[in-house]
């Protein structure tokens, strides 16, 4: 009995004693698994799992593709709608020349009357291609009818545009003289309007038109204002319908004396403003 005793105390002093010795490393392993588990358990259910290594949510993978087929549209949308106006502006001002590279400005003498001058010859040239192009790609005459907001069509009649001045017509619309708008008598210094809220494409300054301002509107539409004295708006600025743009002047070189020669063009194509524009 007594050995048997001796063993046993011997046995718990043993277990007693590697208890003591590994109690640490046990305690410290479950502190381990506890925080492992945690982890888990985060990485699983929060934001967090997209960090994981190979992980990959197939919703969002879906978005990020649509997403950028979205941009790929978007972007071949802007740069066809540059090139639209790059086109346009060659086709009404020809080859654009800064006054920076102009070294002295021709002089221009004030006159009581306003004369339509003719446009030069790579001007009518340009002209002719464009119309060409657009008649040969449309396969069909000229339209006035535009797509109106919400799906609906409404003709051009039906979009309301403000005078960008009120004065006497001097010179009317005449495709067949070349003459792309019409100029508009009034006070030097006048206020000019935009007739309809947009975004300014073009500000600058050309040998024959002078200052010239040009501004994207909805429908398609494109309005141009030439021989200011002064421009007020620069490239990439939001105007509203009515909002002064320019002042009346007598620049460029095609320019006898102050007024402003008003154009309004849709789809490439010049249109005549008195039909449009109560001036």
């Amino acid at each position: 009995m007594m050995d048997n005793t001796a063993k046993e105390s011997r046995w718990n002093r043993l277990k007693q004693r590697s208890r003591a010795e590994y109690q640490p490393f046990i305690n410290a392993y479950a502190l381990v698994s506890v925080v492992f588990v945690v982890v888990v358990l985060l990485l699983l259910v929060t934001p967090l799992r997209r960090y994981l290594p190979g992980y990959s949510n197939v919703v969002e993978q879906q978005e990020l593709t649509e997403l950028e087929q979205s941009l790929t549209e978007l972007s071949g949308l802007v740069e066809s709608q540059q090139l639209y106006i790059e086109n346009l502006k060659r086709t009404v001002l020809g080859k654009a020349i800064t006054a920076d590279s102009l070294e002295e400005p021709a002089e221009v003498v004030p006159r009581q009357t306003v004369t339509a001058l003719p446009p030069s010859e790579a001007e009518i040239k340009l002209r002719r291609e464009m119309e060409e192009r657009r008649q040969g790609q449309s396969g069909a005459g000229p339209t006035t009818v535009l797509p109106a907001a919400g799906g609906e069509v409404t003709s051009l009649a039906q979009v309301y545009l403000v005078a960008p001045v009120n004065g006497e017509i001097s010179a009317p619309f005449d495709l067949t003289a070349e003459h792309a708008g019409v100029d508009i008598l009034a006070p030097q210094h006048t206020a000019i309007k935009s007739v309809r809220a947009g975004v300014v494409f073009m500000s600058e300054f050309t040998s024959a038109n002078g200052n010239v301002i040009g501004i994207q509107h909805d429908h398609n539409l494109i309005s141009f204002y030439k021989h200011n004295e002064q421009l007020l708006k620069e490239v990439g600025d939001r105007v509203l319908q009515g909002e002064a743009i320019a002042i009346i002047g007598n620049t460029g070189t095609q320019s006898t004396g102050p007024h402003l020669h008003f154009e309004l063009w849709y789809d490439g194509r010049a249109v005549d403003p008195g039909e449009y524009v109560s001036f």
